[in-house]
């Protein structure tokens, strides 16, 4: 292996790494010419597979470093990063990996983030040299290419030279197996409801609920039985109707997705707090701003649920077990937990 290279230490890259492209391999390879060692921090690091995020962290990582010629792979890392909708925290999340893989030397360290990260350095200034990198919407747009394509494979021919080798060879294995068949469907099934909402006069926002539901040390989930997110689980929740309150709407979809053996009545005297989900990419569907109820039931032992109109199944889930169980979730419904639950005591 040749020797290490001199100037920086340590060089930190952050980004969703969901297709990489050869852009962001040489990126790569740049970094690792100016540094000892590099680490990558994998973005959205914990999401359940959708049409925006078909691939685990995992495959990522994997694509990345058969992306790269041996003896730079070995001066390599992957750190996944948990998507909080939260500029700050990202950062803090990827300068507190940093320090600890310095360990408290006075290391000089070369950073390259997105410049969505800006604004919040300007705050927690970071030691070293910034690169500050242009958002990049190319792999929205290559997915979409790929799950409109009537013939996927000749699409993914006329993507290939933009694409690190590792991510060709994955896609074309993908394209051919029932994962990417679940995931057009679902793609296609927003697309239509993008399609239809077009006509209206102004932007389309949607309001919908979802219910944190308490009894004891157990949180009540729900199992998606629609598509998008079909088969993941989920707080009980749904669309908002006309001459419904936040509230009336929570009531009414947690009643209908899982049979609590509650009066509307008295799941309103049990609720606590109201919080609202609004980052612009919590939802694929479009945006859509949530309002989460907590509801605490006030016993002990869960009382018998059964899942009923969009949901598959309804089950009380140990609040120990959500952090192992999150990259099984739709959308932000981790997070929701998350904030109301305090789960996972990161930055």
């Amino acid at each position: 292996m040749s020797a290490p290279p001199r100037g920086f230490a340590l060089a930190a890259c952050l980004s969703e790494y969901q297709l990489p492209d050869r852009a962001q391999v040489a990126q790569i390879r740049a970094a690792l010419a100016r540094a000892a060692r590099c680490i990558l921090f994998i973005d959205w690091g914990w999401q359940a597979p959708s049409p925006a995020h078909p691939f685990d962290r995992e495959t990522r990582a994997r694509m990345l470093g058969e992306s790269l010629p041996q003896d730079e792979r070995e001066r390599v890392s992957f750190v996944p990063v948990r998507q909080h909708y939260d500029p700050a925290r990202t950062l803090e999340a990827v300068a507190t990996g940093v320090r600890q893989a310095i360990a408290g030397a006075q290391e000089r360290v070369a950073w390259h983030l997105p410049d969505a990260l800006r604004e919040e350095a300007l705050d927690a200034p970071l030691p070293g040299e910034v690169d500050w990198q242009e958002d990049d919407s190319r792999t929205g747009e290559r997915l979409d290419a790929l799950y409109a394509a009537a013939d996927p494979a000749a699409t993914l021919v006329a993507l290939q030279e933009q694409l690190a080798p590792a991510t060709v060879a994955q896609l074309h294995e993908w394209i051919a197996s029932p994962a990417f068949d679940q995931l057009r469907g679902e793609w296609r099934k927003m697309a239509g409801e993008k399609q239809a909402w077009s006509v209206a006069p102004y932007p389309v926002v949607l309001v919908t609920v979802d219910a944190v539901v308490l009894a004891g040390d157990h949180v009540l989930l729900v199992r998606r039985g629609r598509s998008p997110g079909r088969g993941l689980q989920a707080l009980p929740g749904g669309f908002l109707d006309p001459r419904e309150t936040v509230l009336q709407a929570a009531v009414r979809e947690l009643l209908e997705e899982t049979g609590l053996p509650f009066t509307p009545r008295e799941l309103v005297r049990r609720l606590g707090e109201v919080k609202v989900f609004d980052h612009p990419q919590r939802s694929q569907r479009g945006r859509i701003v949530t309002h989460a109820h907590r509801f605490d039931l006030g016993v002990s032992s869960p009382p018998p649920v059964q899942g009923g109109d969009d949901a598959a199944a309804a089950h009380w889930i140990p609040v120990a077990q959500l952090v192992a169980m999150e990259t099984q979730f739709h959308d932000d419904h981790f997070h929701i937990l998350d904030s109301f639950l305090g789960l996972t005591g990161d930055a």
